[in-house]
């Protein structure tokens, strides 16, 4: 069983229900379920993604716990309540994207990875622990029965120390394509990194033949005539050929070429 959809008027999905199913990928939950019990797909190694209701808050302990897979979480948040976000992410330590419908918008949220670690001082022989990655910060942002965007967008200072250039790039995508409550300020800040590092975020996009990456580079003015010819060689060598083709077009708009006229 890869999708799972569990019927509409369920209101509990009970302790240990799902749990280690190897093959299930998807969960669709619908806003009659008012609790996940303990365990429920505890294991399920292979779950992608799942849907599930904003007003939901009773997820107990370990419901995801080991779904190495979950990346993906979309949430129905008619009431602007995302309470079960924080069930969600205390038994996760891995990237995960949620994307959230609002009765007024959408938005997109990447949370990072982290994990723990122990250093131990030998002076005083004591263990101090120590977290690697902005993932535990974002988590604290979004453990919260309303997500503080504010507090989210401010948390980029803190992601630009910690993390790679290709999760800062999907997080700074996911804002500006939903920029849910995103203040100017932040958007400035999220540009700002963008132009900065436009060449490697415009190859990066190439690469992953990510179009509307490419549509967003386009928007925000990211290309430069002196770099096309590097993007284009870039994406044939790839053979990315939907960004051979929107190269080519953004070219042929932006920097056409311009025959010299000779007269005789």
């Amino acid at each position: 069983m890869r999708i799972l959809e569990i019927p509409e008027g369920t209101t509990e999905i009970k302790n240990y229900e799902y749990r280690g199913l190897k093959e299930l990928e998807q969960v669709l939950i619908p806003n009659s379920v008012k609790k996940i019990g303990k365990h429920a797909f505890y294991d399920c190694r292979n779950l992608k993604n799942i849907r599930i209701s904003g007003n939901l808050h009773e997820i107990e302990d370990g419901a995801f716990k080991n779904c190495d897979s979950l990346r993906y979480v979309e949430v129905t948040a008619d009431n602007h309540e995302t309470g079960c976000m924080k069930n969600i992410v205390a038994d996760l330590s891995h990237e995960i994207v949620f994307h959230i419908q609002y009765s007024d918008g959408q938005a997109r949220l990447l949370v990072p990875s982290y994990s723990y670690d122990y250093e131990i001082d030998i002076n005083s022989r004591v263990f101090h622990e120590v977290v690697y990655g902005s993932g535990d910060a974002y988590q604290r942002c979004v453990s919260k029965e309303k997500i503080d965007f504010g507090e989210y967008d401010f948390l980029f200072s803190v992601a630009k120390r910690e993390e790679q250039e290709p999760t800062l790039f999907e997080l700074i995508t996911d804002r500006l394509e939903y920029p849910y409550q995103l203040e100017e300020k932040a958007k400035e800040r999220y540009l700002a990194y963008l132009k900065e590092h436009a060449v490697s975020y415009v190859k990066q996009k190439i690469e992953s033949n990510d179009q509307k990456g490419l549509r967003l580079a386009a928007d925000c003015g990211l290309f430069r005539k002196e770099d096309m010819e590097e993007y284009l060689e870039l994406a044939g060598k790839e053979k990315k050929i939907e960004s051979m083709a929107f190269l080519m077009e953004y070219q042929n708009q932006y920097f056409p070429v311009i025959l010299q006229e000779f007269e005789f």
